[in-house]
């Protein structure tokens, strides 16, 4: 039974990871994407992401806490 609650936790980690990197990717093609047509929207957007970093990990550490019920 211990191991059922330990693949659990697990598999809650990967999809929170999951979430994150791959929004984190996705972003960084779409500047990828804008810097081949519009430089200044490239660097703008890339201001952006990392401007809303800390907020996205704290999304992630909130949305990963309901997960688990730690609120």
């Amino acid at each position: 039974m211990e191991y059922v609650i330990i693949a659990v936790l697990i598999a809650a980690a990967v999809v929170v990871a999951v979430i994150m990197f791959g929004k984190n990717v996705s972003h960084e093609m779409n500047v990828a994407t804008k810097s081949m047509s519009d430089a200044k929207g490239a660097e703008n957007y890339q201001k952006n992401l990392e401007t809303n970093a800390g907020t996205d990990i704290g999304k992630a550490n909130d949305h990963e806490k309901a997960m688990h019920n730690y609120k």
